[in-house]
């Protein structure tokens, strides 16, 4: 823990360096967003030269400690153009700061609650449980971040397929592996960066829609239509079509994510940011450059330098690619979008030239860090044919596309239409040069897995969002009968809410055993016991203890993930069952991947007919418990 506060408190005084005119709560709230860059990316940098271990992560720390000692005592000399920094103090901090702050620090509670019972709870009988929302994808996280710790391996491969690189963003579960050096254990080195990044995210956007709409009511709408976002999909379950006993019991049968009904607008807490921690940790990220490149195109358009917001902006965007992919694309998007959208404007104010230059500027700092990124990671996986490809309409199934975003994207979507009559000034140019992010999103897949394209929707979303509630609000000011026009907020939010509250509630009840006693068991005696770098034979499934506990490699995982990531795995696979069934295969493919031990436990006896006495025969058993044996191939 006190490496995280290391880093978290280098960010906090690099923000009040790097941005001296944003006020204070701004800089706070940026600097443990540059904090948490710094500890996904400062290990990293070493790693390349040294690997992913405990020298790379001291010599990290001593960076983020020597960077802050040195921004402590050494004062550049200052532009007596820019305002002089305010003193922070709680009286000089406005009631909107602190409104939205409270809201936060309540919401990042109730996901620190999630978290201590989703990520892997122990219970008494040695078992490690989880939420609904993190029976599927921590599994994979966990053995990145176990892969990190135990092997070193940078850059890395898929501990779950041996030979492929590692091309997911996986710098948030870096962050998770560097704790580790440190002495947090699996559990915690997951849970306590999260809850930080949780923060970042949900303060986050308080800050984006306080800066949009200059007023706490369309604030807080805004943010609660964001935290609690949800379509129409209640509907179903108050008129009985599901029974609050599904919502309770069932396994994804929520308001916000039920395929059989096309409703998969799903809730941004429960589906997207506990369960998915890169899409955490780029949120997080993404709403600190959305918030500096929106506040830099006004300090622009005004006249102002803004030349430093741009270069600041340039470097956070530049760290972005591996820290979430999408993300980093969708701003992309839109500073394009907003470039055009500004450039009649910028023309008239004489501020055209600042405007270009400024952004050429921008691009040129953030291409400079961003490219070896693509060109490491991104630019292989793009031209192997696994991602791009046109996929109109996106998840509507077999509605009417209109009707399935009605249904989905519920009272925010349906304001958006007179919304865009109404619509003038800068505000409608931010709606239609974002506009292009959630058209193509629409048209293109991204990935293997077309769902994964809401993850550039809901960059969209955030946007607009804010604007549509910001439009309602100076409407409803308008209306001269004051509880007409609280009726018609309440109800707003209501229809905008229920249905992500109904699925948070669910979230809240829902517990799901990962793992049994024996597995845990098992893999804290492989971690002890076994060659980091071995290469296990084991069963193909998703809670694969040895994987997600042992950080070692497997011969192949399940295809869940496999196939998304778009990896050529079949050969591999159906290569598994033959290994464990006859010893003639299992010794003509051990000796061609150098298998190091064979993992047999209950899952694996229950899927293949395992040949038992070849392996008793062979090699010796170096472990045995329960219905788990380790045998060990190599010496």
């Amino acid at each position: 823990m006190p490496a995280l506060i290391l880093y978290l408190l280098f960010g906090l005084v690099l923000a009040r360096r790097a941005l001296p005119s944003q006020r204070g709560a701004v800089k706070c709230w940026l600097g443990l967003v540059f904090g948490c860059v710094a500890l996904m990316w400062l290990p990293c940098l070493p790693a390349f030269f040294l690997g992913f271990t405990a020298m790379a992560e001291y010599i990290a720390l001593g960076a983020a400690l020597a960077g802050t000692a040195a921004l402590l005592l050494i004062r550049p000399k200052r532009d007596p153009a820019e305002p002089r920094p305010a003193r922070l103090s709680l009286n000089s901090v406005p009631a909107r700061d602190l409104t939205g702050l409270a809201v936060s620090l309540l919401v990042t509670a109730f996901c620190a609650y999630l978290l201590y019972t989703h990520i892997i709870l122990p219970h008494a009988d040695g078992s490690l449980w989880v939420g609904q929302s993190t029976y599927g994808d921590l599994t994979l996280h966990l053995s990145f971040i176990e892969s990190f710790y135990q092997q070193g391996q940078f850059p890395p491969e898929y501990s779950i397929f041996p030979g492929a690189k590692l091309d997911y963003p996986f710098l948030a579960d870096a962050a998770s592996g560097s704790l580790r050096f440190f002495g947090l254990s699996l559990r915690m080195a997951v849970i306590a960066p999260s809850i930080v990044m949780l923060f970042g995210v949900f303060f986050g956007f308080w800050m984006l829609a306080d800066h949009l709409t200059k007023k706490t009511a369309p604030t807080l709408t805004a943010w609660l239509l964001f935290v609690c976002n949800g379509g129409f999909g209640f509907v179903l379950f108050l008129t009985g079509k599901y029974s609050f006993q599904d919502l309770l019991t069932g396994f994804y049968v929520t308001p916000t994510n039920l395929v059989e009904e096309d409703i998969r607008w799903v809730n941004v807490i429960c589906d997207m940011l506990i369960p998915q921690r890169t899409t955490m940790a780029g949120w997080c990220v993404g709403l600190a450059a959305l918030y500096l490149l929106i506040t830099a195109l006004e300090k622009t358009l005004s006249g102002a330098n803004a030349r430093r917001d741009f270069a600041v902006l340039g470097v956070l965007a530049g760290t972005m690619p591996m820290i979430h992919t999408h993300t980093f694309l969708s701003l992309g998007m839109l500073s394009a979008g907003w470039f055009f959208a500004f450039l009649g404007k910028a023309k008239k104010e004489g501020c055209l030239r600042p405007l270009i230059e400024n952004y050429i500027l921008y691009g040129l700092v953030c291409m400079v860090l961003a490219l070896p990124q693509l060109m490491e990671w991104a630019f292989d996986a793009a031209g192997s044919g696994r991602y791009l490809w046109l996929n109109p309409g996106w998840e509507h199934g077999q509605t009417n596309w209109l009707w399935f975003w009605f249904v989905n994207g519920g009272i925010v979507f349906v304001l958006i239409a007179p919304m865009m009559v109404t619509l003038r000034g800068d505000r409608a140019r931010l709606f239609w040069g974002a506009a292009p992010l959630f058209l193509l999103a629409n048209l293109v897949a991204f990935q293997p897995n077309p769902y994964d394209n809401n993850k550039l929707m809901y960059i969209w979303y955030m946007v607009t969002d804010i604007l549509v509630c910001g439009w309602l609000w100076d409407l409803l000011e308008r209306v001269r009968i004051r509880p007409l026009a609280g009726a018609a907020a309440t109800a707003v939010v209501i229809l905008g809410t229920l249905s992500g509250l109904l699925t948070m509630l669910r979230e809240v009840v829902g517990e799901y055993q990962l793992l049994s006693g024996e597995q845990v068991a098992a893999a804290a005696f492989i971690e002890r016991e076994t060659d980091p770098h071995g290469l296990f034979l084991t069963g193909i499934s998703h809670n694969n203890a040895v994987s997600i506990l042992t950080g070692r490699d497997i011969l192949c995982g399940t295809d869940t993930f496999l196939y998304y990531h778009g990896i050529d795995y079949q050969e591999r696979m159906s290569q598994v069952p033959e290994m464990y069934e006859s010893g003639e295969a299992f010794q003509r493919y051990a000796a061609q991947y150098g298998i190091d031990y064979v993992y047999i436990g209950a899952e694996e006896r229950s899927k293949y007919a395992v040949d038992e006495g070849y392996f008793e025969d062979n090699y010796p058993c170096i472990y045995r418990a329960g219905t788990i044996s380790i045998f060990q191939i190599t010496q």
